[in-house]
């Protein structure tokens, strides 16, 4: 058995050496098709009874990995396939025989080079899909042998420079982490982690955004759908939704550990010393001064000289809605509310998901401080149509709305706004789990102020009907009583 294996590995390591992509006008079938569709069969029908007993060893067969290889080396244009089963093929090696990992790892990545050539446009989709396979190759390199974090690094690197749109949640983990090991082993420098997670976020908030979307344009599809009474189509868009709603929460998750791995970083003092330097080599780098104004923003570093300096310099050079965003920072943190809504307003045009959600935000709560409530309640909607997901915009009108309860006069009437407020709380964590923690919170402050059972009673209400919310609120909530 030793032997047998022993030939196995020489000979799967010996493909580096021998493996070539046909010529475009060469049979997907290879020189010898009838060879080519007989080891196909062979292998195809061994690994399904291998997956079968998923993937158990015993189930495992030599003779299966020696039809693949046939197949991988004389015909890789035939199935895509050959790749992903050889994919689960050689983690099964690297798992069972980790003297000889690295070289099942290289085995793995002239695996995934090949399909590259060999399918360079999906077959399905009819796009390119070799961004999505170095990134791919690059995550499995990292997450097989954390040592070879700078093959892994290349290798994901490329593959943002080809299409960041294709990378998954898992590969971007992978690229900062590499790029952490690159500056930590003196490889890199340190702004490199800084360019990255920036790069990243920006792939992130925009995946967030195509998805959020594609789930707006589903439901409408939806809609149409079941009033046509097509119950297979109504499944399937359902189907479609789910699986979008899913990538955004996976896409968030990537986020929040891109996050905390970049704390470490992202010290104001850290960041300030590391930007000052860079600003002071070329102060008028557009490129490095949004990169500064967004960073710091995002760490809260805005107090700054370094923050207010790059805001002032790049509206300068390059008046954009990212310059306008920042000087809308500046005087947000002076207290003029008024010139801060108008560079804010002036952001919002940004084409920056992120930035444009929090342009709004930041737009809504200068009118807040400006006493215009109503105001400041279109502006959070507008905040909360940028980005559907996020349930910040609904705890902010909550806030506006529990605020303004000496507006209103009355047994139920001062009340009722508080019940309006926990149904915005309600709604923001329904949409995002990320804010249950503060929606609670309001929660559980605000229904202290729910009337007693006998006030509704008195006022010949009943608890669980509707109430119209008078006022600048206007809103229809339901009566409850304080528990």
């Amino acid at each position: 058995m030793k032997t047998r294996r022993f030939v196995l590995i020489a000979a799967l390591v010996g493909m580096a050496m021998s493996v070539s992509a046909q010529e475009a006008t060469e049979s997907k079938y290879g020189t010898d098709s009838v060879a080519c569709v007989t080891n196909m069969s062979i292998y195809g029908e061994a690994y399904k009874q291998w997956e079968a007993t998923k993937f158990a060893p015993e189930s495992f067969s030599v003779e299966m990995v020696n039809a693949w290889r046939e197949v991988f080396l004389n015909c890789p244009r035939a199935s895509q396939l050959v790749y992903t089963r050889g994919e689960k093929i050689m983690d099964y090696f690297i798992r069972t025989n980790p003297a000889a990992k690295d070289a099942y790892i290289d085995t793995l990545c002239m695996m995934m080079d090949t399909r590259a050539e060999a399918f360079p446009i999906d077959p399905k989709t009819k796009t390119s899909q070799v961004a999505g396979i170095m990134g791919r190759k690059g995550m499995l390199i990292y997450n097989y042998n954390k040592n070879r974090y700078e093959e892994a690094y290349n290798a994901l690197k490329s593959a943002v420079a080809l299409d960041p749109s294709q990378l998954q949640g898992a590969y971007i983990d992978a690229y900062f982490k590499s790029t952490i090991d690159m500056v930590n082993n003196g490889k890199e420098e340190g702004m490199t982690v800084i360019n990255v997670y920036q790069e990243l976020s920006e792939v992130l908030d925009d995946n967030i955004k195509v998805l959020a979307e594609a789930v707006v344009d589903l439901e409408a599809a939806k809609l149409v759908a079941d009033s046509l009474g097509q119950a297979e189509e109504v499944a399937a868009l359902d189907k479609q939704i789910e699986k979008s709603e899913k990538s955004i929460t996976n896409n968030k998750v990537t986020k929040s550990n891109i996050d905390n791995l970049f704390q470490p970083f992202a010290s104001c003092d850290d960041l300030i010393r590391v930007f000052s330097a860079k600003m002071a080599e070329t102060p008028d780098d557009v490129n490095l001064l949004k990169r500064i104004t967004t960073i710091l923003d995002k760490k809260e570093c805005t107090e700054s000289k370094l923050f207010l300096d790059a805001a002032v310099k790049l509206n300068e050079l390059e008046p954009s809605p990212e310059a306008s965003y920042s000087l809308g920072i500046k005087f947000f943190k002076d207290r003029k509310w008024s010139d801060a809504a108008t560079f804010f307003e002036q952001a919002t045009k940004t084409e920056n998901n992120d930035r444009r959600y929090r342009a709004y935000r930041n737009l809504g709560m200068c009118y807040e401080n400006m006493g215009s409530l109503s105001r400041a309640r279109d502006i959070y909607r507008r905040a909360a149509q940028v980005d559907p997901t996020n349930g910040e915009p609904y705890l902010l009108i909550a806030m506006l709305y529990a605020g303004s309860a000496k507006q209103f006069s009355g047994d139920i009437e001062s009340k009722a706004v508080f019940w309006a407020a926990v149904d915005k709380c309600q709604k923001a964590k329904s949409i995002d789990p990320s804010v249950a923690g503060r929606a609670n919170s309001l929660i559980s402050s605000y229904s202290q102020y729910f009337p007693a059972m006998e006030v509704i009673f008195y006022n010949d209400y009943s608890e669980g009907q509707s109430f119209h919310v008078g006022g600048w609120i206007g809103e229809t909530t339901t009566i409850r009583a304080k528990k």
